[in-house]
């Protein structure tokens, strides 16, 4: 009896070893945490606000330089460079706020039934304003790397002077800059300080960065395409950056 009783002990404890690493897995590669998670109501209205994307060709002096669908043959790839590649701009009472870490933390189970959505979320700039020009650039953009051709990649952190790590990351797209008057010197002069930002745009999820989270994003959640940047004023209200 002794014996059955010590057998049945270690098996409790390694069932219960197994599920806390399975659990801390899941979570570290959802990039979720369960006392920030989204309340269902806030994952239902994003779900009921999503629009589908029409992405547009990359047109620069004319020319289109790149398809509206990007160059990829993966049909997977297909439908993210897509999303990525839309120029609507959402009416300025359909962006839903979101909390920073409730962003981080949306749920990776089904995210097509959020991404595609209109939010608002507020953070600071941390790091760098980080023009894409580097090769092999990206499918989206038709791997092009001239300065009017990538994205603008800005880390937005729930803290003033954090690391990468601890970043959303929210892009500007050479197919959207033209509709806007985004000054980089004037934004990268707002990167590791005190403001406040508020970043509008469309909900993605970029899937390719998963194995990324905690080294070089807090999750793969993004705002991207960028459609508004508002700089907090100091007194509770916001300026356009335009």
């Amino acid at each position: 009896m002794q014996g059955l009783r010590q057998i049945s002990l270690v098996v409790l404890c390694s069932v219960i070893v197994v599920s806390r690493i399975s659990f801390a897995q899941e979570h570290k590669a959802h990039g979720t945490k369960s006392n920030n998670s989204a309340p269902a109501s806030l994952l239902a209205q994003l779900k009921a606000a999503h629009v589908t994307s029409n992405p547009v060709a990359l047109v620069i002096g004319g020319n289109q330089v790149c398809a509206a669908t990007g160059n990829s043959r993966a049909q997977d790839m297909i439908a993210l460079d897509s999303r990525k590649n839309r120029v609507d701009i959402p009416d300025p009472s359909a962006y839903i706020p979101i909390d920073w870490s409730v962003m981080a933390n949306l749920p990776s189970s089904s995210p097509d039934d959020l991404q595609g959505a209109p939010v608002m979320v507020v953070g600071n700039l941390s790091h760098q304003i980080k023009v894409q020009d580097e090769a092999p650039g990206e499918s989206a953009n038709c791997n092009l790397l001239q300065p009017n051709e990538v994205d603008w990649h800005m880390y937005l952190t729930n803290a003033p002077n954090q690391g990468i790590a601890q970043a959303i990351i929210v892009e500007t797209t050479p197919r959207t800059r033209p509709l806007h008057n985004w000054n980089q010197v004037a934004l990268k002069k707002l990167v590791n300080t005190k403001t406040q930002v508020r970043i509008s745009g469309w909900l993605l999820y970029d899937f390719q960065h998963v194995s990324e989270i905690g080294t070089e994003r807090a999750t793969v959640w993004e705002v991207h395409p960028i459609t508004r940047i508002e700089v907090s004023d100091g007194n509770g209200g916001w300026k356009d950056a335009e």
